[in-house]
Order: C-alpha cells, then structure tokens, then sequence
C-alpha cells in the first residue's frame, strides 16, 4: 500500500495579508523539502476538490456557512476574528480544505492508500460549529470525522491532536460524542483558553504540556495518556489533527520540540495503525516557522511511509 498526498492551488487565494503567521508560503516550504529530501517520489500526489455542502453542515451550523458567504470581501480584507483574516478567496480556500480532507478520507476507506496527509490551508481545528478562530472557518477534521461516521458507517474514530494549541473547535463539535475519541496535546495554559478541562468532556484525554517543555516530556504523555486510552477504544480509523507549532523555533508557542519529536510521534502512530490494520489520515494545522515546519513536517510524512533512510535525511 502507499502514502497519499493532498494538496490544491486554490489555497492561494486565501490572502492573510503581510506579517500574518499563516500564509502560502507554509505550503510552498514543506513540499520544497519534501521533494529536496527525496520523500515526494514515494508520495502518491493528489489535486484536492471542493467540498459537498452536506459534508460541512454536519459539523457547522446553516446559519454560520450562509454569514461566511455573505461577509466575504469582494476585494481587501476583513477580520472575522482578532486572529482571522478572510480575503475574496478566502471561501474557496477553505471549501477545498475541506474537500480536499474527504477526498482523501473517501481514498483511505476504499483502500487507495494505508495513510496520507493533506496540506491544508486554512487549517481547522480552532473552528467551532458556528464560530471562526484562529485562522480556521471550517474543521477539516470535524467535517472528515463525521463523514467517517455517517456516511461510511464507521463506529469508533479516534482523533489525535499534537497542535501546541489545543483543537477546541473539534471538541466543540464531537464533545460527548462516543463514536469519536479526541486525545490532544497542547500547550497549557495557553491560547485558545477554552475546552481544555477533561472533567467536562465524556471523549476526551488530554496532555498538558508547560511552557518550556520538551520532546521528554511530550513523549512521556503520549505514551502514558494516549496508549491506554486508545487500546481500549479500539478505533477502526485515526484522523490526525497535525500541527509543528510546538517546535522550539516556533513564534506561535512556547515549547521546545524538535523535529525528531515528531518523526517520532509518526512513527508511534504508523506502529499502531500497522499492529490494527486501520488506515490514518494527516491534516496540517500549526506550524509558522518555515524551515522548522518544513523540516518536521518531512520527517513526519517519512514516518507515514515509514522508510527509515527517508528520516534520516538533513532536509
């Protein structure tokens, strides 16, 4: 089996404007290394798709996609949030984020590929069912986790979530929800400040990282909080809300990871999937350091295809 790659042209249109974090040039690094380091000639390369509006109303509210189409700017831009810069092509990034996601979520579950990964761009996981945030206006991996379920009949989906910031839009949208497990590590406390208490929440573990905190302590958590909780929910799918911010050279956070941390957690998670036989889907979300995003984000997607000699390459 193989490794898809997903990726669309529109998200340049999405215009953030100058000096915001995430803008086209996230994407354009990551595949100049991917394809400098040698992994892009192991990747099957796939041009995304527009989203099905049915995929999006069930994780957002009719109300919150018809505003989003009404405020759309014809030119310039406008701020949907402090955070949130949307521009005329803003909708159709975010359409094809979406699209893009379930293309490839549709490939895994008809056995195309064993895993892959989406560049996506706006990322998703801050967007709540009828809520813009930080820089997302529709959860790829809400709207990809529901598909999984209601269309593909799939009744345990686990969600793994390694953003520095926790993905409080997808547990806005999945909270309480038994057929999804959302196991997320974050930095706390930290933006956004909403969804983090576990007590709350019936699917939820959580691991807190401090500030300052390293691959140490982050490996640590993954094994002592994510292991067990996943051995006993037993997933048939794993979508991965995948996010490099918490590398040491990010702006955005304030952790200390390093590309091996990362290369690492792939390979923990193409172990399980390997030792199950279930298919994995990666979406991008965090990472504003280019050459740090770019870097962790190959070694990743060398897990994914699990060729050793492919991680140990300088890129």
């Amino acid at each position: 089996m193989s490794t898809g790659y997903y990726a669309f042209h529109q998200h340049f249109g999405h215009d953030t404007g100058e000096d915001h974090p995430e803008h086209a040039c996230r994407i354009l690094a990551l595949e100049q290394i991917l394809k400098k380091s040698g992994v892009w000639d192991h990747l099957t390369i796939h041009e995304g798709q527009a989203a099905h509006l049915p995929d999006i109303l069930r994780a957002h509210s009719k109300a919150y996609v018809d505003e989003l189409h009404l405020i759309q700017p014809e030119q310039g831009h406008i701020m949907v949030d402090e955070d949130t810069t949307m521009s005329s092509g803003s909708l159709e990034a975010a359409l094809y984020s979406v699209g893009t996601t379930t293309q490839a979520l549709d490939d895994l579950l008809k056995n195309v590929h064993h895993n892959a990964f989406a560049a996506t761009r706006p990322p998703g996981h801050h967007a709540e069912r009828s809520k813009s945030m930080g820089f997302c206006f529709f959860n790829n991996t809400a709207v990809a986790a529901l598909r999984a379920a209601d269309v593909h009949h799939l009744q345990r989906i686990a969600i793994l979530d390694f953003d520095a910031h926790q993905g409080n839009g997808t547990i806005d949208i999945l909270q309480n929800d038994q057929r999804f497990l959302l196991l997320s590590s974050f930095q706390h406390p930290f933006y956004p400040y909403t969804h983090f208490e576990q007590n709350k929440y019936t699917n939820l573990v959580n691991v807190h990282l401090s500030q300052g905190a390293t691959g140490t302590e982050f490996r640590q958590g993954i094994e002592e909080h994510w292991a067990p909780a996943l051995k006993r929910f037993a997933p048939e799918l794993i979508l991965v809300s995948a996010g490099f911010d918490a590398h040491k050279d990010d702006p955005m956070a304030e952790l200390n990871l390093e590309e091996q941390d990362f290369a690492w957690i792939g390979q923990w998670i193409a172990r399980y999937c390997q030792s199950r036989n279930i298919p994995w889907l990666a979406i991008l979300e965090g990472g504003y350091d280019l050459n740090a995003l770019a870097r962790s984000a190959t070694l990743f997607i060398a897990a994914m295809l699990e060729k050793q000699a492919i991680q140990q390459t300088s890129a």
